[in-house]
């Protein structure tokens, strides 16, 4: 019980400094304060990005070890990061639509959604998360589980190299990374971190419950 609310207490602390950082996050010229959403979803997706990068490496130690506790912990990463993931997401469009000009884009959802080969990056690997958690239906097989975290990460990174190489129509220049204030970038580095936080404490929790429970199961076959 005590591990589930220290890992409670970290995530809730990544997530309240995340907010903070955002909150004194000073405006820009030509957006104002606007700017503080879009670059509150560009840290969390970089954050997300990082815990993607985890989400590699231990996929790739449980096919190689096949260690229960290496399963458990990818598990539980891969909820996460398919959680964080969803919210950035949202995040992006409510930020496309009220900063980026999104609304002043004419035409059908389909073809403002092809004017931001960002926005198409993120509903595409959106699907595909949502794909690794239904997977569980089809197979319970934890090698092929794995294989797919892993075929999961590749093809993010793919697509992330994609749409940034794609262009973008709605998305202007990084407010962070052309300010020459460094107050901006310190900001925006804490709000990362931030993140990265509450992915580690969110991800234990997720943890912590799987094995509270696997504990739970195994007392009746002991007895």
């Amino acid at each position: 019980m005590k591990r589930i609310v220290l890992a409670g207490y970290v995530a809730l602390a990544g997530l309240i400094a995340s907010l903070l950082f955002a909150w004194r996050f000073p405006a820009v010229k030509g957006l104002g304060t606007r700017v503080r959403l879009p670059v509150y979803h560009g840290a969390m997706t970089w954050a997300t990005l990082i815990a993607l990068g985890a989400l590699l490496l231990i996929s790739l130690v449980y096919l190689i070890g096949t260690h229960e506790p290496a399963w458990r912990w990818e598990s539980a990463l891969r909820k996460t990061v398919v959680a964080f993931w969803l919210v950035g997401t949202v995040l992006g469009f409510v930020a496309a639509y009220n900063t980026w000009d999104l609304s002043a884009v004419q035409g059908s959802a389909l073809r403002i959604l092809a004017e931001d080969p960002r926005l198409v990056m993120q509903i595409v690997i959106l699907c595909l998360g949502f794909i690794l958690l239904i997977l569980p239906l089809v197979t319970q097989s934890k090698r092929i589980r794995s294989v797919c975290d892993l075929a999961f990460v590749i093809v993010s990174a793919l697509l992330l190299v994609w749409a940034m190489s794609a262009g973008r129509a709605l998305h202007p220049d990084s407010p962070v990374m052309n300010s020459p204030e460094l107050l901006i970038k310190i900001l925006f580095f804490m709000m990362v971190a931030g993140h990265v936080i509450a992915i580690v404490g969110i991800t234990s929790l997720l943890f912590v419950w799987a094995e509270t429970r696997k504990g739970v199961r195994e007392i009746p076959a002991e007895e």
